[in-house]
């Protein structure tokens, strides 16, 4: 029986370390904040390119606008509104995750948008 699996993840040429936002509640003050906490690190993936850096109109300069399809295993779990940092090719970017995984048996696939920092 073919293993889609192993076949899928001999193309992942990247890896990816997920963050998702926890709130805790200051035991003193009762002040409720959210902490960023690591959940996924280092984990194989490779990313495919859906737009490239359009040029869009922006009030805000160094504004981008590009999304990106993130390739990982079907048992590891993105979970929606997280924040990824991929590494591929000897390169690091910022993405925020847009939705749920769509988790397919060889693989799963999240559309990421490019984090906007400033």
């Amino acid at each position: 029986m073919r293993d889609i699996s192993s076949e899928a993840a001999s193309l992942y040429e990247g890896t990816f370390t997920a963050y998702e936002f926890i709130s805790v509640t200051d035991e003193t003050t009762g002040i409720v904040t959210s902490v960023k906490t690591e959940y996924i690190t280092d984990e194989p993936c490779r990313i495919s390119y859906e737009s490239i850096n359009e040029n869009k109109q922006s009030p805000f300069p160094g504004y981008k606008s590009q999304k990106a399809k993130l390739f990982c295993s079907p048992s590891v779990e993105v979970k929606a509104g997280s924040e990824v940092v991929v590494t591929q090719n000897g390169i690091s970017e910022e993405f925020v995750s847009s939705g749920a995984a769509a988790v397919y048996v060889g693989h799963s696939e999240v559309i990421l948008n490019i984090k906007n920092v400033g």
